[in-house]
This record gives C-alpha cells, sequence and structure tokens, in this order.
C-alpha cells in the first residue's frame, strides 16, 4: 500500500511540473477528464439554468428548473448503471458516456427553457465541445503547469537575457529603426487587413518555436542513459521518490524509456521557458516602438507616408493628447508597425538563444539539471510500478 500511494504521488509531481505524459499509460479517461472533473461540474451546473427562459414565467419556472434537475438525475443515473456503478456513484474514470452527458443534457435543457431555435441547441452543443477540447489541451500537456515553469525559469535566467539583449541591442536596434522609419512599412500597414496581419504573426511565431524546440530536441537524447540505479538516486532528491532506496533495484537502469507523447511533453515544457524569454523582449520591443512612434511619426507624416487622407484618419485614430505643446497621436497603424518590429525583433533574439554560445552555457546547465532530474524520477517510478505489478500478478 506504501508503494501504491508513492506511485500517486509521483504521478502529481509530474502533473504539477507540466509533464503529465511520464505517467505511464497515460489514458484521458483516468488522468485527464478525472483531474477536470470539478470545473466540468460548474460549467454543468451553470448550465441548467439554461432552463429559466423567455418563455417561462412565474411559478412555471420553478416547475421547468425541477424538471430539469429530474432530467440531469437521470441521466447521471442511467450513465452509472451503464458503467456498472451504483446509482450516484461519483465516477473513477470518465468515457464517452459521461461526455456525451455533458455535451447534450444542457442543450435540452435549454429547450425546456423555451429556447426552441435550432441554432441556439447547437450552440450549447458547440460550445460544451469547445469547453471539452481546450479542457483536454489544457489538462493532459499541463498548460498551466508548464507556463508557471515558464515565469520561473524566465526570472531566474532575467540577468543572462538582459545581458545578451544589451550585445544583440545595437545591431538590432539599427535593423528595426530602419525598418519602422520607412514610409513602406506605413504603407503596408495601411492596407494590410487585420486577418492577414495575424496569420503573419502567427507564422513567425512558429518559425520562432521551430529554432527554439531544435535547440531542445538533442539535449534531452543525450540525457536519457543512466549507467547504474545510484546515479538515478542522486538525482531523486526533493522529489516524491527522495527517500526510495533505487540500488535495491537489479540490474541497470540504461536508456529511461520515453514515448513520442512524453518526449513531446518534455520539449514543450523546456520550450515554453525559452519562448517566455522570448516573448518578454517581443512586448519590451513593442512597447517602445509604440512610444517611439507616437513621438517621431506624427499627424503630418502618418498623411505623408499613407494614401489616408484628413477625414480618414480619425477613424484610424485611438488616442491624442498634448506633449509640451506639441500634438502627439497614437493610430491602429502605430500599433501594427510596432507589432511587425517586434515581431521580427523577437524571432531574431530566439535565433541568438538557441546560438549565442555563452547563454546557452548557463541555461542549457540549468535545464539540464531539471530535465535529468525528471528522467531519473521517470526512470525509478517505471520500475517501481513495474514491481508492484509483477506483486500483484
Amino acid at each position: 500500500m506504501a508503494d501504491v500511494a508513492l506511485v500517486d504521488q509521483t504521478e502529481d509531481w509530474f502533473v504539477r511540473n507540466g509533464i503529465p505524459h511520464f505517467i505511464d499509460d497515460f489514458s484521458a479517461s483516468e488522468d485527464v477528464w478525472t483531474r477536470a472533473v470539478g470545473m466540468l461540474t460548474f460549467v454543468f451546473f451553470c448550465e441548467m439554468f439554461l432552463t429559466f427562459g423567455p418563455g417561462v414565467e412565474g411559478w412555471q419556472q420553478f416547475g421547468v428548473f425541477v424538471l430539469g434537475l429530474v432530467i440531469v438525475a437521470a441521466a447521471v443515473a442511467f450513465v452509472n448503471r451503464l458503467r456498472g456503478r451504483t446509482w450516484f456513484e461519483r465516477p473513477r474514470d470518465i468515457g464517452a458516456g459521461e461526455l456525451a452527458l455533458f455535451v447534450l443534457v444542457p442543450p435540452v435543457l435549454a429547450v425546456l427553457g423555451n429556447h426552441r431555435t435550432w441554432g441556439e441547441f447547437l450552440f450549447v452543443v458547440g460550445f460544451n465541445i469547445g469547453v471539452l477540447i481546450l479542457t483536454y489541451l489544457v489538462v493532459s500537456w499541463g498548460l498551466f503547469s508548464m507556463v508557471r515553469w515558464g515565469l520561473v525559469a524566465m526570472w531566474a535566467h532575467m540577468t543572462q537575457v538582459l545581458q545578451l539583449l544589451g550585445r544583440i541591442l545595437p545591431l538590432m536596434l539599427l535593423f528595426s529603426a530602419f525598418l519602422f522609419l520607412n514610409a513602406e512599412i506605413w504603407q503596408v500597414v495601411n492596407d494590410f487587413p487585420p486577418r492577414l496581419f495575424a496569420l503573419v504573426m502567427v507564422g513567425l511565431a512558429l518559425l520562432g518555436l521551430i529554432f527554439l524546440v531544435g535547440a531542445m530536441v538533442g539535449s534531452i537524447r543525450e540525457l536519457r542513459w543512466f549507467d547504474t540505479w545510484a546515479e538515478v538516486g542522486s538525482e531523486l532528491d526533493g522529489t516524491p521518490l527522495d527517500d526510495l532506496d533505487v540500488t535495491e533495484f537489479d540490474g541497470r537502469p540504461k536508456q529511461v524509456p520515453l514515448g513520442r507523447a512524453a518526449r513531446a511533453n518534455l520539449t514543450l515544457r523546456l520550450v515554453v521557458g525559452l519562448a517566455a524569454q522570448v516573448l518578454a523582449v517581443t512586448f519590451l520591443i513593442f512597447g517602445f516602438y509604440v512610444g517611439f512612434g507616437m513621438l517621431t511619426v506624427r499627424r503630418e507624416t502618418v498623411l505623408q507616408w499613407t494614401t489616408l487622407t484628413v477625414d480618414e484618419l480619425p477613424d484610424a485614430q485611438i488616442a491624442a493628447f498634448d506633449l509640451f505643446g506639441e500634438a502627439i497621436l497614437l493610430t491602429r497603424l502605430h500599433l501594427v508597425a510596432a507589432g511587425f518590429v517586434a515581431a521580427f525583433s523577437g524571432l531574431q533574439f530566439a535565433v541568438s538563444l538557441v546560438t549565442d554560445e555563452s547563454y546557452r552555457t548557463e541555461f542549457v546547465e540549468d535545464s539540464n539539471a531539471e530535465v535529468r532530474e525528471a528522467l531519473a524520477v521517470r526512470a525509478a517510478y517505471l520500475r517501481l510500478r513495474r514491481d508492484l505489478v509483477d506483486t500483484v500478478a
């Protein structure tokens, strides 16, 4: 029983550290939906009030709401009995029946509330499917834990980031200032549809991620090998397996088994740490050029560099104020131009993170230590879990 509890604690540790796919036999029914059951229950509870619709008034509303409760209770009991549980037993795993209940029962409650159009019915169905997809992505890949770890890593390496930024900043500003203070770029942003602008930004972000992923994949491959169990045990300090005597395991750990999803999960967590630093620099440059543009690219310059007329300029204007007696203007063109320059500068900084030897040495040493710890926990966890299965068998 102690070993079973230790396995459970280790699996919770994987989840908290943003690598839930390190759990052996990871499955959506046991490792995703069961962890999200509280949030899904809250959404389901809120949707029960769809019975209070525009076509129901007075005491009739109370009757319809009670009818909705009866339908919910009957649906829950039916699914539980279908899965071999007692009528209102809390499920230990959540499968297609429970998910279908979450998706389909609220639209029925909406019909009771006199939301009778097919559009409203399908909207509730689509909304619930969207909630399930988003929940799966967040819980399955530990996105919240990854973001928290990324912010911590960004803060921990802020000194190195600023040093690297200081080295490349003169060349970066020379390139970006020439691009920003150019009539052609303002003509482009004036005629650029928002959807195409978003597409370009996503493309640049994906290009930056490719550089970051490429930098991390090789280091993970090298760190998966352990020669002895004593070497594994030296990496377990501060983990749930800290007190486990892994030297009692026979054989050699060798290369830690990682499936495709587990490798992707670990790589993604490391990339998040780098991406947080790139985003911080990108937003810093964006803010700089928004302010710089407001001071340098003023009303007359905007009219000269674009096809906007005096009458059309107010539609593009976001804010206007006086500074030292001079009129300062902020338009959507300032934001789009600054966004372009910041995105290209962020991509340049991402490449520098990958190629700068001094920064890679500092960051990779820290990240490698965390990867090594996670892989050691995975190796000991798999062996402990295998021994438990053999004991039961």
